[in-house]
């Protein structure tokens, strides 16, 4: 797993995660693993991030990403277009997280192919 796309990714979500959680709900801690959580209008997510003696491949990470976020009802912009009511500030937060993503099977997000890296 390349340490620049853990990286990118941890930004993107901690980014995304202090904007779009309901006040006083972000949380982020470092033990073996980094672990981050929020709730987005009541629906809790949490991530486990691998720490440095884990090996996990970017592409399981960016999948368990995608489920963390659907799971709390934080689809990509085509599956919350209309449900989504935060501010254009966080709209982009959650697309840049998603572009970021790229696109699974299960979810079909728009974004091109599987992410290959």
């Amino acid at each position: 797993m390349s340490k620049k796309d853990i990286h990118i990714l941890i930004k993107l979500s901690r980014k995304c995660g202090e904007s779009i959680c309901d006040a006083g709900t972000f949380e982020e801690w470092q033990t073996k693993f980094l672990v981050m959580k929020w709730k987005y209008k009541g629906n809790a997510f949490a991530h486990k991030f691998p720490g440095s003696q884990k090996t996990s491949t970017i592409n399981h990470q960016y999948s368990q990403m995608r489920k963390n976020l659907r799971a709390s009802g934080l689809g990509p912009p085509n599956e919350y277009a209309t449900e989504f009511t935060g501010s254009d500030e966080q709209r982009e937060l959650l697309e840049e997280l998603w572009l970021h993503l790229g696109t699974d099977d299960e979810g079909e997000t728009p974004y091109g192919g599987d992410v290959g890296r």
